[in-house]
């Protein structure tokens, strides 16, 4: 491995780590392990997946006779869940230890088909049912407990929000479930359903009439974006909803870890669109601009971020032009700037040059990790922060 940060000094301290790459693949969730759930193409049939370290892509079994699977999650056990269609059904699935197939019932209710969105550490499954018709397709979020946890375990169908959509995007162990719904006019709302079922529409970021919620924490902490104008943000349930800072173009927020990193997408101009990631105290940090130009290339679209572990690790899709020239899924690593995320120019010291770099960067959003105290903009508290620990870093 090989740290290829270009311009540390200008991110906060922040740096890349390049990984590895593989070949082409749908890529959903990545675990601590850097075990990877998604599809790729095997004998010419769209296959879920599973990609592990050291092996590589290797199908996920399916009964005999299945036409097409996906894997869509996966928890820290390396537990995959997702779906297969086989004969005129489609089916919900769980791939355990051995990549074993459990089939899951079908939820209650007339649906057409169901897809599972993740699995929780303890193993407990959301997702989603849907209804195909001409129109709007009904659909309606669920939870899925194994028999033994939590009693008899099976389904609970998730309420909406007076629409006829609600969807679940992923669960934490704690039973929260984020995703999003449609009201009685038709808007979106980011929503966490308890633990008991109980849904929670989360405000608005300012300057937006909807929502989207994509991933939820093992704290409660979300993230998601906004339909059309696509304003990041992210919702803890002490702060609530705080828009993300951007290059000044639509942004999204895709995932979030256990420390509060957040991966998404961000234009740097209208579509030249890059990976990023904004630091637990939410301060942006470009993923182009800390690796090789010469060696990667994202391409300008938007499903160029798609995951990140608690390890840090990253799996986007893009170009390295050392091993092939066609898009390949990338691993990075992002390293964070430690204790000491005064030291802007990452010398170890606190001192004039990131005060001035600072002052520089003063009533803005802070890009470059100036926004110390992480309220969205760099202000008299990040000096008083940064003279609190002027010095050597500890």
């Amino acid at each position: 491995m090989s740290v290829l940060a270009a311009q540390t000094a200008s991110a906060g301290g922040v740096a890349v780590e390049f990984v590895g790459n593989f070949a082409p693949a749908v890529t959903q969730r990545v675990n601590s392990a850097g075990v990877i759930a998604g599809d790729f193409q095997f004998n010419a049939i769209t296959t879920a997946m599973r990609y592990t370290p050291g092996v590589g892509r290797m199908p996920l079994p399916g009964p005999a006779g299945t036409s097409q699977s996906i894997s869509t999650g996966i928890n820290e056990s390396g537990v995959i869940v997702g779906r297969y269609s086989a004969g005129s059904g489609t089916f919900g699935a769980i791939w355990g230890t051995g990549d074993a197939l459990t089939t899951l019932p079908a939820p209650p209710g007339v649906w057409s088909y169901s897809t599972p969105a993740n699995i929780s550490d303890s193993g407990v499954v959301c997702g989603f049912a849907t209804l195909a018709q001409v129109g709007v397709d009904p659909e309606q979020a669920w939870r899925w407990t194994p028999a033994g946890k939590g009693g008899s375990g099976g389904y609970q169908m998730l309420p909406r929000l007076g629409g006829v959509v609600a969807v679940c995007r992923d669960i934490n162990s704690a039973g929260q479930v984020i995703g999003h719904g449609s009201l009685a006019n038709g808007l979106f709302r980011a929503c966490v359903w308890g633990a008991d079922g109980t849904p929670l529409q989360l405000p608005l970021p300012t300057g937006a009439t909807q929502s989207y919620g994509y991933a939820i924490n093992e704290s409660g902490a979300a993230c998601g974006t906004t339909p059309g104008n696509e304003i990041p943000w992210v919702w803890t349930p002490g702060q609530g909803t705080r828009v993300l800072p951007d290059f000044g173009f639509k942004a999204a927020a895709y995932d979030i870890n256990a420390s509060g990193w957040i991966l998404g997408w961000a234009d740097k101009a209208p579509f030249e669109t890059v990976p990023v990631v904004w630091d637990p105290q939410g301060n942006l940090h470009d993923i182009s601009a800390l690796v090789d130009p010469a060696r990667f290339y994202f391409p300008g679209d938007f499903a160029v971020p798609i995951a990140i572990s608690d390890t840090n690790l990253i799996v986007v899709r893009g170009y390295d032009f050392t091993a092939s020239g066609d898009p390949l899924v990338l691993m990075f690593r992002v390293l964070g700037p430690g204790a000491c995320p005064t030291d802007l120019g990452g010398d170890g010291v606190t001192g004039p040059q990131d005060l001035a770099q600072l002052l520089s960067a003063w009533g803005g959003t802070g890009a470059g990790g100036e926004d110390l105290d992480g309220n969205g903009s760099v202000g008299a508290q990040d000096i008083a922060i940064m003279l609190s620990s002027w010095g050597v870093c500890p």
